[in-house]
């Protein structure tokens, strides 16, 4: 009995053994995977090869996240990799590669999640977030008109393909049926609500109006694509335009002529608001003739405007001078016949004459400046002050000439050419205008001028 007790110890005893002796072996077996696996990846990383270094070392860190040398060697490398990845992103963008390019943003953010998994930390570049973005809405905005496109002709396993393309990128487009349009709407509905209560209100009416042009029943979308238009335009007023002697010289309607002006170039987010009714509505709430812009910056933060143009006019002056009659000098051309002794024929030759003709002159010059203020009325900031010289000329001028004024030139040939001669040095002999224009007239002109300049400075900022 004893003795069989003691065989059957020892059979427990060697079961164990060859146990013990299994483990040890599988750890040295295990050592000396790693010590090649190692060895390996230290060779990728050194041949430049850091995709394939930092796979052998992530497989090493899920098997024994403590071997410190596979964690150093990934930390090495894994920001090389990651800014790799972006430089690639970076290229893909610039070509329009823009699949391409999404694929390799997602690659990027998946090697980084990662490594952070087995212990290994890279600095994610956020610069390029806001890039992924906007290239991310504009492959999704392209892909869903593509895929609804699809649909309107039919093509349904085609448009279904198209969203899982996006799903790919965009998970609210995962659960997608071209069966069920309201599966197609619920993700832009949802992008669009975000967008709007984050206050992008463009883009909320932008996504708002593909849903109204599929469906206008589908939910709140209509109210809310009137709502987005509203918040997303802007108000832009100009005030009566101030200044010292701006009723003497008929510029209280620069505001209207400038109003004019800017409304031409209105868009889908811009609003002009009609300069006669801001005038009339400041009126009311006691606010008229400025005597300074800081009056008009007040009168403006009473309004409902999103931004007021403040025009105002100094150092205004209007010169007119007497008539006077001056003597000018001109050449007159005679053609000349001459008779070649050799060939017996003629040929014809033009001389030219200094010759005086009298000019009857008589001008008027409105010079002075206007200054614009840009003003946001919701913050209460000054944007941008500029100031438009300005110095508007009208002459007047009657030539007479005793002798053929056809023939005459204000100058003499450059080498053989025929001297230039405008139409309006002509028309001084033959068809000159009798009058200087009206001031009414000649104000007008002027204010058409200064308000297309005013459009061209102040169209930067509005777009």
């Amino acid at each position: 009995m004893s003795q069989y007790s003691s065989v059957g110890k020892n059979k427990g005893f060697f079961r164990v053994s060859i146990a013990l002796m299994a483990i040890l072996f599988s750890i040295l077996i295990s050592c000396s995977s790693q010590k090649n696996i190692l060895t390996k990846a230290a060779k990728c990383t050194e041949q430049g090869n850091y995709d394939e270094a930092a796979n052998l070392y992530y497989n090493i860190l899920l098997q024994d996240a403590e071997n410190k040398e596979a964690k150093n060697g990934l930390q090495a490398i894994v920001q090389i990799i990651l800014n790799e990845k972006f430089a690639k992103f970076s290229k893909y963008v610039i070509e329009g590669n823009i699949e391409d390019a999404l694929q390799t943003y997602h690659y990027a953010k998946g090697y980084t999640q990662n490594a952070e998994k087995v212990g290994v930390s890279a600095k994610w570049p956020d610069e390029y977030d806001e890039v992924y973005a906007d290239v991310l809405k504009e492959y999704t905005d392209k892909q869903f008109d593509l895929a609804v496109n699809l649909m309107t002709n039919k093509k349904y396993e085609a448009a279904e393909k198209v969203f899982e393309r996006i799903a790919r990128f965009d998970t609210s487009f995962k659960d997608v049926s071209v069966l069920r349009l309201n599966t197609v709407l619920e993700p832009i509905y949802k992008q669009a609500i975000a967008a709007f209560n984050q206050k992008e209100f463009k883009n909320a009416y932008f996504l708002f109006s593909k849903i109204v042009s599929l469906d206008n029943t589908y939910k709140d979308a209509a109210n809310f694509q009137k709502l987005s238009l509203q918040q997303a335009t802007v108000i832009i007023g100009v005030l009566p335009a101030g200044g010292e002697n701006v009723a003497k010289f008929n510029f209280e309607n620069l505001s209207n002529v400038i109003a004019d002006g800017l409304a031409q170039q209105e868009g889908a987010y811009i609003k002009i608001a009609d300069a006669v009714s801001l005038k009339k509505e400041l009126s009311n709430r006691g606010f008229s003739a400025f005597t300074n812009s800081q009056q008009a910056i007040e009168a403006a933060s009473n309004t409902n405007l999103t931004y007021a143009i403040i025009p105002w006019v100094d150092s205004l002056n209007y010169n007119k001078t007497t008539p006077t009659n001056v003597q000018m000098e001109a050449y007159e051309e005679v053609i000349e016949r001459i008779l070649n002794p050799y060939t017996n024929t003629y040929s014809s030759i033009s001389r030219f004459k200094k010759v005086i003709y009298t000019d009857k002159s008589e001008t008027q010059q409105i010079t002075g400046r206007l200054n614009l203020v840009l003003y946001h009325v919701k913050n209460k900031v000054i944007l941008k002050t500029e100031t438009i010289p300005f110095a508007k000329t009208d002459e007047l001028h009657i030539a007479s000439y005793n002798g053929n004024s056809a023939n005459l030139y204000p100058a003499l040939p450059d080498e053989n050419f025929t001297p230039h001669v405008s139409q309006e040095w002509r028309n001084r002999f033959v068809n000159p205008r009798k009058n200087l224009l009206p001031f009414a007239d000649f104000v007008k002109q002027l204010q058409l001028e200064l308000a297309a300049k005013s459009a061209l400075i102040l169209k930067k900022d509005f777009q």
